[in-house]
């Protein structure tokens, strides 16, 4: 079977399942997919349609994520499995879908895709984007190696720049989630380091007593604005916005599945799980976008170095989320130029709670010294990688080096800002104490 016929028919079958139920989507700009047209379609229009535009099959599938879950779970599990391995494209971005399945298939898909890549730049050495492809695909390839605990590849498109996500833990299980939304300049070339972040994220919740039923993701699941003027613009954050809402709607379906007749199968589990959203940069502006735009249940939202908040959202409360906090450090000269036209969301006006990010030398606490999201890890730590390999004399290199250790992100382990994050998004029913206490 074809791949635009396979494709159309999963997902005609998928929304034909429970196309009764779905609800009419909103019509907000932001929380409306830029595939809400093809919900408009009848059956056969959608089936031409996503003959011609296969990539498009994803699209229309995550527009009703509950529906997704609801049909998945109905499948046999061999069906699922058969699914996820000959459909990998598909069933790896089909958000309602277990997360254990699409690593499955991402990992599969990703394998596919770096042997494609290689193919072009061998065929084509001086294509810059087929270069930059390969890199990217590579990095996230990377960024999977073996790691406690387990990672997870839960998202990955085959754009010019790949798009994807890496769960730090199992989202399938966790009781405390939280997403990690990337700025300017940062793509999925960068997915080693972003996933530290998460790791450092991940490490640092444990130590301020989290339960051990946690997951953290590494997402970079939209094109960020190159560094630069762009930043200034809202286009990036409005299309990211979108994507991450669809993120996190496909979570609560993989957590909080709905019956037949649209109603919570476990009144409890929005009240047993807790879902954060951590930001940097123009990732704040991305982000806040998404939690003005829908309710989705979040409980901290972070900003760390914002770009600023569009006006329309107009102040905290807008943002459907219990807890909302912005740091910035002295030294961050940088985050202030997102915000010409922009709200800083530390304003007492705008209602953000101050995070402290300068350091603590009381408590041996690093301070960020930057506007940089993580500087620090084996790879940039080390004067023998070929990261340094450019600084051929040797006083430059010494002085270069020295600088680095010398200077951290906001995501950096053992500063501050990673302390501080952690203990607000780690609420007082997620900690091992009361993890001892409960049953999972």
């Amino acid at each position: 079977m074809r791949w635009g016929r396979a494709a159309s028919v999963v997902a005609l079958v998928v929304i034909g399942l429970v196309g009764i139920t779905v609800a009419p989507l909103q019509q907000n700009p932001v929380a409306t997919s830029r595939y809400a047209f093809l919900d408009a379609m009848s059956s056969g229009k959608q089936d031409a349609y996503l003959q011609k535009h296969p990539d498009a099959a994803v699209g229309l599938l995550n527009l009703h994520p509950e529906a997704n879950a609801a049909a998945w779970r109905d499948f046999p599990k061999d069906l699922r499995h058969d699914l996820a391995e000959t459909l990998p494209s598909l069933i790896g971005g089909m958000e309602g879908v277990d997360y254990a399945s699409r690593d499955v298939a991402n990992r599969a898909w990703l394998r596919s895709l770096i042997g494609s890549a290689q193919r072009a730049v061998k065929k084509h050495p001086s294509d810059a984007v087929a270069q930059q492809k390969l890199r990217c695909l590579l990095a996230i390839k990377a960024a999977l190696r073996i790691h406690k605990p387990r990672r997870y590849l839960v998202d990955l498109t085959n754009d010019p720049k790949p798009l994807a996500a890496i769960a730090i833990g199992n989202l399938d299980t966790a009781r405390l989630v939280s997403f990690t939304v990337p700025g300017m300049g940062t793509y999925s070339d960068d997915m080693q380091l972003w996933a530290l972040g998460a790791q450092n994220l991940y490490d640092a919740q444990g130590e301020a007593g989290a339960t051990k039923q946690r997951a953290t993701v590494a997402w970079i699941g939209y094109v960020t604005p190159p560094p630069g003027i762009d930043a200034a613009l809202g286009q990036y954050a409005h299309i990211g916005a979108q994507n991450l809402i669809e993120a996190l709607e496909g979570f609560w379906a993989v957590r909080d599945p709905k019956t037949r007749s649209g109603k919570s199968a476990s009144t409890k589990a929005r009240d047993t799980i807790t879902l954060n959203v951590v930001a940097h940069s123009y990732g704040t502006t991305t982000s806040a976008d998404a939690l003005a735009a829908k309710d989705l249940n979040v409980y901290s939202f972070v900003m760390l170095g914002s770009a600023g908040i569009e006006q329309s959202v107009g102040s905290a409360r807008q943002l459907h989320a219990k807890h909302v906090y912005a740091g910035e450090a002295t030294g961050d000269t940088e985050a202030r130029w997102g915000r010409i036209s922009r709200i800083d969301p530390r304003s007492p006006s705008f209602g953000a709670i101050p995070l402290a990010v300068d350091g603590d030398p009381n408590k041996d606490e690093l301070p960020v010294t930057g506007h940089a999201p993580i500087l620090h890890s084996d790879w940039n730590d080390n004067p023998m990688s070929s990261a340094w390999a450019k600084f051929t004399n040797v006083d430059e290199f010494a002085q270069k080096y020295l600088d680095h250790l010398q200077t951290y992100g906001y995501l950096d382990a053992g500063t501050e800002s990673i302390a501080n994050v952690a203990a607000v998004t780690v609420p007082p029913h997620h900690t091992d104490a009361h993890d001892a206490t409960v049953s999972p």
